[in-house]
């Protein structure tokens, strides 16, 4: 029975030792990782929503679609070359994500839409403030990373914005 678990022991710190080696130079780039632990070589913007919306549970979420971009949110469909857009209906709180890709002349036009977004969410949510609606509306970051242009609207914007870093560099 002891040399059962020494030999148990003996592999187990055999595998945690294989995984020390160093063989990279100090001074190179560290590429990003997926939760998963896959090696992320260039943006993926939609695994970036699919994981901060895995923890959000909550009635009334949609993804966008071009009319829903310009009938409800008033963003020019025609200035972007690709989207991710998840967004709630209201009536349960908020949960926005808007991950916009436009040309770099296009890029100031729509962070300014995305502005008006923010804008037009509190408006909405200022005399119906669901789940605190309205504060994370206020709070709501618009940013610009890795090309894209950026919503966050969220009640937990750290967790969200470190997924970001890592799907989006």
């Amino acid at each position: 029975m002891k040399s059962v678990k020494y030999l148990c022991f003996f592999l187990a710190l055999l595998l945690a030792l294989a995984g020390c080696s160093d063989n990279e130079p100090q001074n190179a780039a560290v590429p990003q990782e997926h939760s998963s632990g896959e090696v992320l070589e260039e943006a993926d913007p939609q695994g970036a929503l699919d994981e901060i919306y895995k923890t959000i549970d909550m009635k009334g979420l949609e993804d966008a679609d071009d009319t829903v971009l310009t009938e409800k949110f008033f963003i020019d469909t025609s200035k972007l070359e690709e989207y991710y857009v998840k967004y709630s209906s209201g009536r349960y709180g908020v949960a926005d994500v808007f991950i916009l890709k436009a040309s770099p002349e296009d890029t100031p036009s729509i962070r300014e839409s995305l502005e008006q977004v923010k804008l037009n969410r509190m408006k909405e949510f200022e005399n119906y403030d669901i789940h605190n609606s309205y504060g994370i509306a206020q709070n709501a970051q618009v940013f610009e990373q890795g090309g894209y242009v950026i919503m966050l609207m969220l009640e937990d914007l750290d967790g969200a914005r470190e997924i970001i870093d890592r799907y989006i560099p």
